[in-house]
């Protein structure tokens, strides 16, 4: 299974969930689902806004299975 990786990427810039929000011009709310794993599905564009104010390409979000999994991370489906 695939899971992103935004949580960790951010915290290792130092960013919090408003500033990464911000960078990305993504809603606030829609931030602390996808930070809390609280979605299924991402849309490509907003994938690509948050790689973007991560500074890192869309691949570079996602991880493959993880050893032991956090209550933050994201099984992902891409909506087409």
């Amino acid at each position: 299974m695939t899971y992103l990786r935004i949580q960790e990427l951010a915290e290792k810039e130092g960013l919090n969930i408003t500033t990464l929000s911000r960078r990305a011009k993504v809603s606030y709310p829609a931030m602390h689902k996808i930070w809390h794993g609280d979605v299924k599905q991402l849309n490509i564009q907003t994938l690509d806004k948050i790689a973007w104010a991560l500074g890192v390409k869309v691949s570079d979000l996602f991880g493959g299975e993880p050893e032991e999994p956090s209550g933050n991370d994201v099984p992902l489906r891409l909506a087409a």
